[in-house]
């Protein structure tokens, strides 16, 4: 059986969008702390240019005050906003294979309820009548193709095998109608 091997170029650019997205999210997640603490570092300089009186610290009216905490506070609103929507756009385990994950989930969670006790025999029914193995034969034998069709052999064999795999399992469940 082939295996797939990742180049090592695609790891490093992977890595490198994987901690970006990650510096993103976490100013995303710290930015509202930061401008709160802003905002009460201002206010302490405006309460001590009223408690120093020849000394101004920063010498703003009251309405410029409050202006000010709004402003940040809208700064870190738009902050916030925009790294977690670069974070969403540049998340390269965030485009494609999603519902795949919601998929393995909903898998995991079925085989904790045989281990909790479920049916085993309805969830045996479930798995052949939603055509999981069908579809999952369906998607390896397509991305076979696309492997083939840009050239990459090593890729399309190691596929190639998956797919004969899967159709072994769709076939064991009763699935006999699986086209190539």
């Amino acid at each position: 059986m082939t295996v797939m091997q990742l180049n090592s170029a695609d790891g490093r650019a992977l890595r490198a969008l994987r901690h970006t997205t990650h510096v993103l999210r976490l100013v995303g997640d710290y930015v509202s702390t930061v401008a709160a603490g802003v905002a009460l570092a201002g206010a302490l300089a405006w309460v001590a240019n009223d408690v120093t009186e020849f000394t101004p610290v920063l010498n703003i009216t009251n309405a410029m005050a409050a202006l000010l905490i709004l402003a940040t506070w809208g700064a870190a609103l738009l902050v916030k906003g925009l790294a977690y929507d670069v974070a969403d756009r540049i998340d390269p385990d965030a485009r494609d294979g999603d519902d795949l994950w919601e998929a393995t989930t909903a898998l995991r969670d079925t085989v904790e309820d045989i281990t909790n006790g479920a049916n085993y025999d309805d969830i045996r029914l479930a798995l052949q009548a939603s055509q999981v193995l069908p579809a999952l034969h369906e998607l390896t034998v397509h991305l076979r193709g696309a492997y083939a069709q840009d050239g990459e052999t090593d890729e399309a064999a190691a596929l190639s095998d998956t797919a004969a795999l899967v159709r072994a399992a769709a076939e064991s469940l009763g699935h006999r109608d699986l086209s190539e």
